[in-house]
């Protein structure tokens, strides 16, 4: 099962452990690495060396570095179409910037 819109305000914590994943409406086949790869882009606060790079590590795993740019661009997508739906053209830009930084990371971890 994918979640397919896994992010921090759709993970309920407790204490310090997971007690509830909700809003599971786009829920259905595929990958892992399609949940991973929704939560790699919203990590982007914290430094590569830490939670990013075990993601970005295990998404390579799954799907290889092909699958992997694919699920990038996905998220891209998906993430700019947001704030266009809702007028919200100056939050663009930013998306932009860190679609870039996601691709650049991904592209320093081709092998």
């Amino acid at each position: 099962m994918v979640h397919a819109d896994l992010n921090p305000s759709n993970v309920l914590v407790r204490d310090g452990a997971v007690v509830a994943v909700v809003d599971v409406g786009n829920a259905g086949c595929g990958t892992r690495a399609t949940d991973l790869t929704t939560l790699q882009w919203h990590t982007f606060e914290d430094a590569l060396d830490g939670v990013r790079r075990r993601l970005w590590t295990r998404i390579l795993a799954l799907v290889g570095w092909e699958g992997a740019a694919v699920l990038a661009a996905t998220q891209i997508l998906v993430m700019l179409e947001v704030p266009i739906r809702h007028g919200r053209h100056d939050a663009v830009p930013g998306v932009v910037k860190r679609g870039h930084r996601a691709l650049d990371e991904l592209n320093a971890l081709r092998t």
